[in-house]
């Protein structure tokens, strides 16, 4: 195994379940379930050696620093079209809130031995290239899609432009990733979907989750002009004023007192 800068040179891959979050208690068990078993079974159908993988699980997802030895041919080729089966499979007869949809990025560099996992600048890269903006647009613009790729662009200049494996340059699409402060060119690919006829905008922000937006405040009516004041009209001097009015008390509940008011009964309300 190559060493470099006290850490190990590894093919790392990145997996993120999308939806995790917005899922209920019984929800996130079931994803997190399918989750292991979909990638233990893909790993295995393929002969990858599973076991052999660090995997650090982060209940949505997983990082994943493979064997030094382990063949990113073999990852490319069979365990991405593998996994991208399965998870179709999985999805079929599952309503849209419960189905299992990935996100995976592959790269390779250096991930060191840490004290809350593994470190390094390989681990950066594969974590920023997971989350990216366009991997989730992606998602948003082929919602039948259950798995969305990245790839590094070391990966891609180096097994898929060379022609290394089966899958064609074609089927990869140039993005530009900016997550925090990291920048660099990567390469998307959407198993089953033209990933060239995909919107990539990015939707606008909403409100958050589970809140109802605000009906916009209507536009404040413009005031009138104000009137222009009238001097009052003088009064003789010597003339008498009115005479005080004098004050009379109204029921003003004659007549408006009814059977429902008073709590009684209308078969007794009655002549």
């Amino acid at each position: 195994m190559t060493r470099s800068n006290g850490g190990i040179w590894r093919p790392l891959i990145s997996v993120d379940a999308k939806g995790y979050g917005a899922a209920d208690d019984r929800r996130q068990a079931a994803m997190q379930r399918g989750l292991a078993d979909m990638l233990r079974a893909s790993a295995a159908e393929v002969g990858l050696r599973r076991d052999e993988w660090v995997c650090q699980p982060g209940g949505d997802g997983e990082l994943a620093i493979l064997p030094a030895d382990e063949g990113m041919v073999t990852v490319l080729d069979a365990y991405v079209r593998v996994l991208a089966d399965r998870l179709q499979e999985y999805n079929d007869d599952r309503i849209e809130n419960a189905r299992l949809r990935l996100r995976m990025a592959v790269h390779m560099g250096v991930a060191a031995p840490a004290a809350n996992g593994y470190s390094g600048a390989g681990v950066v890269v594969v974590s920023r290239l997971v989350g990216c903006a366009a991997a989730r647009a992606a998602q948003a613009a082929a919602p039948e899609a259950s798995l969305v790729v990245v790839l590094s662009n070391s990966i891609f200049q180096n097994l898929v432009a060379q022609r290394h494996t089966r899958l064609g340059p074609k089927l990869f699409r140039r993005i530009q990733v900016e997550v925090k402060e990291y920048r660099d060119e990567a390469w998307l690919y959407v198993p089953g979907h033209d990933v060239h006829a995909l919107d990539l905008t990015t939707p606008p922000a909403g409100p958050p989750t589970g809140s109802t937006p605000s009906a916009p405040k209507p536009a404040p009516t413009p005031k009138p002009p104000p009137a222009r004041e009238q001097a009052p009209a003088r009064e003789p001097a010597n003339r008498p004023g009115p005479p005080p009015a004098r004050f009379q008390q109204t029921n003003v509940f004659e007549d408006q007192v009814t059977a429902d008011v008073i709590g009684i009964k209308q078969e007794y309300f009655s002549g």
